[in-house]
């Protein structure tokens, strides 16, 4: 992965924040405000910039085609449970919040970041070995 990929991975990243927030206010009808608001979309942020660059990193190892495609298929599926696992992450942590709002604001992204990177590395870990293993059958002589 190199540099050049920064704007991509922002976009990513952007498109993972306003999704999570706009399925949360529509569907649930409920936006955060304040605090909660800035850490949930900053987490999302995270979350998408960083499983881009999984992304990106696994699909330049595949040496074929179909594996690529197959990565990027199996993120395509896993996103959206990267984005609702993200979204209920702060919820486990909500009723332990002591008051301590400097707290929840370093801890709720990080939550999210985590829960929703792991969901979307664990597709990408399934669908990254069905490509190898599609490419081995594919190529045996």
């Amino acid at each position: 992965m190199n540099k050049n990929n920064t704007p991509a991975l922002s976009l990513i990243g952007l498109s993972w924040a306003l999704i999570g927030m706009g399925y949360m206010s529509i569907q649930f009808h409920f936006l955060p405000e304040g605090l909660a608001l800035v850490t949930e979309t900053l987490g999302l942020f995270l979350a998408g910039f960083l499983s881009g660059a999984l992304l990106l990193s696994v699909a330049e190892n595949m040496d074929n085609r179909l594996g690529r495609w197959l990565v990027v298929f199996g993120y395509v599926l896993f996103a959206p449970l990267g984005i609702m696992v993200g979204l209920l992450a702060p919820g486990a942590y909500e009723p332990v919040q002591s008051g301590s709002s400097i707290t929840f604001a370093v801890l709720a992204p990080v939550l999210i970041t985590i829960t929703a990177v792991m969901a979307v590395g664990i597709g990408l870990g399934f669908t990254g070995g069905l490509a190898m293993a599609a490419h081995r059958i594919i190529n045996r002589d």
